[in-house]
């Protein structure tokens, strides 16, 4: 063993002093890695540079946390909580998570991811599971203290096992284990109640009360009993730790990649949601803003294109030519106000018209116009948006415009409008990409032929995976990579799958599709973060690198992914 990996431990605290059990040292030497033990601090940048070191994290059990977390007074029955080891643990669940890092929870370190992403957890099962209660399978069951397991082994060792736990069909942990029905040792008074919304209990002992838990969309699991004290005289427990350092392994090969080249989206709509209150520079809530400065910084993502999205109104409508001038008012605004944003933190992002000085070490906005229809029929207008920084204009939205026929459209000119070409013209000249994503099928095989420079799709995916009219035919999409141009896989849940029940296998599923089709130099993504896009495990910039993480599983070369990632954009643009 090379012990190349590092795992952080996180440390507990007891009287005053950093205490940490040695079993959970020598569990991850065992499993061949490196551990790294982080003292309890509530020092985040002092947390994020630990993690920063690390590859996996190792949460360990204690002491009974703080009810005030989730809304109740402490019990007679509670030990007293810690508040800093408290505010360590749950900062590290969330830091772990924003980095989409491997995380193995257990005991306390389980209930503190409950907690952290909305849980709770019974003080002490042995008083307050009483009566008819609905448990972690939403079933009706009637509990009685009689009926409850005991759930604290006393004297017995650590290293025996002391009932059975009943594993999900399905789930992350029963592949893990590789069977439905483990035993374990048991040593708590405390245990989930509620589980947190991003959460699912897969594990449950013979009383129903919550043995595992996993984060669907993350590499996340906790467990309630103590596998460090198990996995030696029960070997099938190491399966636990031998699954943290596979996925660690994995995490630091994508962590790697997004570090020594380029990773780009090239369509995100931020600007669709933000406030005059919005602040890009700060991390905001991905329920809110799922774009900002301090999550591509996160996910090392080296460059996101922001566009001004305008609607589109009916060509027939009698004020068209007001609304579309218009729409080019508020684009002008929308431009200026993201480069406000840009400039008020030079340490953090930099705004990047010339994409040829791409490179992983900075973070850099691009501009793009989302619809054509904001020239406002003034060819004049492009040069306009051009020296504003726009680098690209998707040609249409959903309806037809002056310029050509949308996928959701009437098809009125039969695909580009004489003054679609003029447009396409004049972006060729100034070194604009030609946008066809949200374009009918006429108007997507006529700008093929009619540009003199590759064209792209900044967010489409494959209509053989997902059959809608947003999507693009292998016949075109094979079309567009002959010619030089490229297909950019869109996150939004119903461009990927029929029944919008998409994740990062139905993202990576399009992603194979084109590259068995036409190769990884002509894939790429374009995540329409903040205009819809964002699935389970890939809801923000900081989680593109999910995508990279199941790319390796799925055996992919470095080099493929590189370019899929980012490097056969800039190859692209080079072109351009």
């Amino acid at each position: 063993m090379n012990y190349e990996l590092k795992i952080g431990i996180s440390s507990g605290w007891w009287e005053e002093a950093h205490r940490l059990v040695p079993a959970y040292v020598q569990c991850i030497i065992d499993a061949g890695a490196t551990p790294v033990v982080f003292p309890v601090t509530d020092n985040e940048q002092i947390l994020n540079n630990l993690l920063d070191m690390v590859d996996g994290l190792l949460l360990t059990g204690g002491g009974d946390i703080d009810p005030k977390y989730w809304g109740e007074e402490l019990m007679p029955q509670s030990g007293k909580p810690c508040a800093l080891r408290d505010e360590f643990d749950l900062a590290l669940v969330r830091l772990a998570r924003q980095r989409c890092m491997p995380v193995l929870g257990i005991c306390r370190g389980m209930q503190a991811m409950n907690i952290e992403f909305g849980g709770d957890i019974y003080q002490d099962i042995y008083t307050q599971i009483e009566g008819k209660t609905r448990d972690a399978r939403h079933e009706m069951r009637d509990f009685r203290n009689s009926q409850l397991l005991n759930h604290s082994q006393g004297d017995q060792p650590r290293s025996e096992v002391a009932h059975e736990v009943e594993l999900a069909p399905g789930s992350l942990i029963a592949k893990v284990m590789g069977k439905q029905v483990i035993e374990v040792n048991t040593f708590h008074h405390q245990s989930l109640r509620k589980i947190a919304p991003s959460c699912r209990a897969v594990g449950f002992a013979p009383d129903s009360i919550v043995e595992a838990i996993e984060v669907p969309g993350y590499k996340m699991i906790g467990v309630q009993w103590h596998p460090e004290n198990l996995y030696k005289e029960h070997p099938e427990e190491a399966a636990l730790f031998n699954w943290l350092m596979e996925e660690a392994a994995v995490y630091r090969r994508a962590r790697a990649l997004h570090r020594s080249s380029p990773v780009v989206d090239t369509h995100t709509d931020t600007p669709m949601v933000w406030t005059d209150t919005t602040d890009l520079g700060v991390r905001q809530d991905a329920d809110d803003v799922k774009v900002d400065f301090v999550k591509m910084k996160d996910g090392d993502v080296a460059c996101t294109f922001m566009v001004a999205y305008l609607p589109q109104v009916p060509l027939e409508d009698v004020d068209y030519k007001q609304k579309a001038q218009e729409a080019h008012n508020v684009a002008v605004e929308i431009f200026t106000r993201l480069r406000e944003q840009v400039d008020k933190y030079p340490d953090k992002v930099k705004f990047n018209s010339q994409l040829s000085t791409l490179n992983s070490q900075f973070t850099n906005v691009c501009f793009g116009l989302e619809n054509g229809f904001a020239l406002a029929g003034d060819i004049s207008n492009v040069k306009k948006f051009y020296d504003m920084g726009v680098r690209y204009i998707t040609l249409c939205h959903n309806g037809d415009n002056d310029l050509c026929d949308s996928a959701r459209g009437k098809g009125t000119h039969g695909g580009l409008s004489d003054f679609g070409r003029e447009v396409i013209r004049e972006m060729n000249r100034l070194g604009m990409m030609v946008d066809v994503s949200h374009a009918a099928d006429s108007t997507i095989e006529q700008a093929i032929e009619f540009s003199n420079q590759p064209i792209i799709a900044t967010h489409t995916s494959a209509k053989a995976l997902c059959d809608h009219p947003r999507n693009m035919s292998d016949e075109l999409i094979v079309k567009l990579a002959q010619s030089g141009g490229r297909i950019h896989v869109c996150l939004y849940n119903y461009f990927l799958a029929k029944d919008g029940r998409a994740d990062v296998n139905t993202i990576c599923d399009h992603i194979e599709h084109i590259v068995k089709l036409v190769g990884s130099e002509a894939v790429g993504v374009g995540s329409d973060f903040d205009g819809g896009g964002g699935v389970q495990g890939c809801n923000d910039s900081s989680e593109l690198i999910n995508i990279t993480m199941e790319l390796i599983r799925r055996g992919y070369s470095d080099d493929d992914i590189k370019n899929i990632m980012g490097v056969g954009f800039v190859k692209y643009y080079s072109k351009i």
